[in-house]
């Protein structure tokens, strides 16, 4: 058995002692192509980019087959000083590839999508990472910056089990998703990880069409993906008015900061999808919103809510049951709104920030919503229900706190069911401790600590609490 043993390690380590390191300079870019495309860097192996412009990459192919623990590298050799420019379609597919440090700057998409997580359909990437990387300024000279003008993806995540960490996306101006989940029907359980990064600046865009992130799409919003959001920072995303755009099934959104951003958190499409732990700040800017629910089986726990204008929570009525596996998607269209049911809303706070009940056009009234053990406070209450005596029999409201300067303004309330269900309580101390380090565990973790552009959008949160 021990020589048995002593065999498979020397072969181990005879395995991975193979690994190499190659390096190259802007002159070098063909045969630098020819290699990331040829399929044959193995476990270990690192790419490097000297100092430079690399211009003009067109379709670039990044694949070979690492394991864990020895991924294949592609990396700068000094962040930011490598910066990749011009036409590009950069396709990663293989296991175990990592992209390190790169800096996309004036870079665009030649096909849909800039960064793409597949070669072709069915050939996929697989537990692959994206870090420390930042894309910047990536827009097509040919195209404008308004609806039916042009669009294209920045990242479109494909395959299963891959991970985007610590990067800076900022300053998108064509349309099209900064980052874009894909399902496959035969292939959607993704279980990717989108962490720690920063999105920045995005300007205003006019029209549907330019979220930061979107999970799925409508035709496979009943499929599961299982992708986790977390920790990441949202800045002045201003693109539309979802932020984050979920069309998919079990799928996790934890720790996130969206700061003087106009837009919310969407549950769009699909089910079963955890809202936990998020933070909006909104500083009473237009457009700034919380969290926008619609479709089944949703928690929302532990969100903290302040200072938004559009909503700090939205429950929208449906046009549309939800589909099943025996329903004709025509009579119900996956694209529209279906019943808000079975959804657990507790233990969030909302400052300053309005409850809108039974919003939207439609005749499925919410059924099943608990509102639970949740903080409403601020200056004066704003509570939006519509079509109450259809609306409120959906929900139950279960020892909420009631903290408003005019101590009558609960007994003001025309609704037995809300007043039950709410008691008249003071702002508690130490709220703003609380979403001070809910703001510090986001900014002082996202992105690559390497851009500048990340310490000024950083700084600016710092001192603008």
């Amino acid at each position: 058995m021990m020589k048995k043993f002593c065999v498979l390690l020397l072969l181990s380590v005879s395995f991975f002692a193979s690994a190499k390191e190659y390096t190259f300079s802007p002159e070098d870019i063909p045969a630098m192509k020819q290699l990331l495309g040829g399929g044959n860097l193995k476990p270990g192996d690192v790419v490097i980019l000297k100092d430079g412009a690399y211009n003009n990459l067109e379709e670039i192919h990044f694949t070979g087959q690492g394991v864990f623990g020895k991924p294949v590298v592609w990396r700068a050799e000094n962040p930011g000083k490598a910066i990749i420019s011009g036409r590009l379609n950069l396709k990663v597919y293989g296991e175990y590839l990592q992209l390190e440090d790169l800096f996309f700057y004036k870079a665009w998409a030649i096909r849909h999508d800039m960064i793409d997580f597949q070669k072709e359909h069915g050939i996929y990437a697989s537990n692959c990472r994206m870090t420390r990387c930042v894309i910047d300024e990536c827009n097509d000279p040919q195209k404008g910056s308004r609806p039916r003008e042009g669009d294209e993806y920045w990242v479109g995540l494909r395959g299963t089990n891959n991970r985007i960490d610590h990067c800076y996306f900022a300053n998108k101006r064509v349309g099209g998703l900064v980052l874009q989940v894909w399902l496959h029907a035969d292939s959607h359980l993704n279980n990717h990880l989108i962490d720690h990064n920063f999105f920045g600046e995005r300007q205003l865009y006019g029209g549907n069409g330019a979220e930061i992130i979107r999970i799925g799409h409508s035709w496979s919003s009943q499929l599961e993906s299982r992708t986790i959001v977390e920790d990441n920072v949202f800045f002045r995303c201003n693109g539309e008015n979802e932020i984050i755009s979920v069309k998919s099934c079990h799928n996790v959104l934890r720790r996130n900061l969206f700061y003087e951003s106009a837009g919310g958190l969407v549950c769009r499409h699909g089910h079963y999808n955890v809202i936990e732990s998020n933070t909006f700040i909104g500083h009473n800017l237009r457009e700034t919103a919380g969290i926008r629910i619609i479709n089944q089986g949703h928690t929302v726990y532990n969100n903290y809510v302040k200072d938004v204008r559009s909503f700090g929570l939205l429950v929208r009525v449906g046009v549309y049951e939800r589909p099943t596996a025996e329903t004709d998607v025509k009579k119900e269209p996956l694209t529209s709104y279906h019943r808000v049911e079975n959804v657990d809303i507790a233990y969030n706070i909302f400052l300053n920030s309005s409850l809108e009940l039974g919003t939207g056009r439609g005749e499925k009234m919410p059924r099943n919503v608990r509102f639970a053990h949740n903080l409403f406070a601020g200056r004066t209450p704003e509570l939006k229900i519509v079509r109450t005596d259809e609306v409120l029999p959906g929900f139950l409201f279960l020892d909420n706190q009631w903290a408003f300067p005019d101590k009558n303004s609960l007994a003001t309330v025309p609704y037995d069911r809300v007043r039950a269900g709410f008691k008249t309580a003071e702002i508690p101390v130490g709220l703003e401790k609380m979403e001070r380090e809910r703001v510090d565990a986001c900014i002082f973790a996202a992105g690559p600590l390497w851009y500048e552009a990340l310490k000024e959008n950083v700084n600016y949160i710092d001192m603008h609490r």
